[in-house]
């Protein structure tokens, strides 16, 4: 199995397996995640009821990576200060510093850190750099760095597990000499609820929507 089929496979079993954590804590106040699963297969979480979700009785997080297959269900692993790990049943983990990405883990083409704004410094819309930190095949770490401003692109309805929130879109647009990237976030009430981030070269852009806080 290729290191790409592998990475889809465990993220497509960490969706089935907190799918059916979802499905079965409804009611029953279960808090902790179902470590594996019977059997697999791909899920699609689309039809997974907002009820459902919220009867989990914990914050969840949905986070795709389409370059990778990845879809999954998240919940909050560690807390400390301002920064946030989620984790998906599979141990896939994505670490969030005042709602802006700074590491991953599990996805294979990983982000191992970054140096980032926080998502009050991009509401703002000032100015900022940005530094991101990979591990590339010969163990050597490499870092982009990117002059980044926040544009506003103005009220926006996102519709997140069939309720619609409004919120306030801002693109930031960060560039070096090799290129371009581009994060979008969409606030709500001055907090995150949706955003598109840039994760790494091989992993490309990966959505995170708040389904329940």
């Amino acid at each position: 199995m290729g290191a790409g089929v592998a990475v889809e496979h465990r993220a497509r079993i960490a969706g089935a397996a907190m799918a059916l954590a979802l499905m079965a804590a409804c009611g029953n106040g279960t808090s902790g995640l179902v470590a594996g699963l019977m059997g697999g297969g791909a899920v699609d979480l689309n039809p997974v009821s907002r009820g459902k979700i919220e009867a989990f009785g914990t914050p969840i997080l949905r986070a795709t990576v389409p370059a990778l297959g990845v879809d999954v269900l998240l919940s909050i692993r560690e807390t400390r200060g301002d920064v946030v790990t989620w984790e998906a049943a599979e141990g896939i983990t994505f670490t969030f510093r005042a709602g802006v990405l700074i590491e991953t883990r599990g996805l294979g083409p990983d982000l191992m850190s970054a140096s980032a704004p926080s998502g009050g410094q991009i509401a703002a819309g000032s100015g900022f750099n940005r530094s991101y930190y990979y591990l590339w095949d010969d163990d050597r770490t490499q870092r982009r760095s990117y002059a980044c401003t926040p544009e506003s692109r103005g009220a926006e309805a996102v519709t997140i597990y069939g309720r619609t929130h409004q919120t306030r879109r801002v693109a930031e647009v960060c560039q070096r000499a090799e290129g371009r990237i581009s994060n979008d976030f969409w606030f709500e009430s001055g907090a995150i609820r949706q955003s598109r981030q840039w994760v790494s070269p091989d992993a490309g852009y990966a959505t995170f929507a708040r389904v329940v806080d």
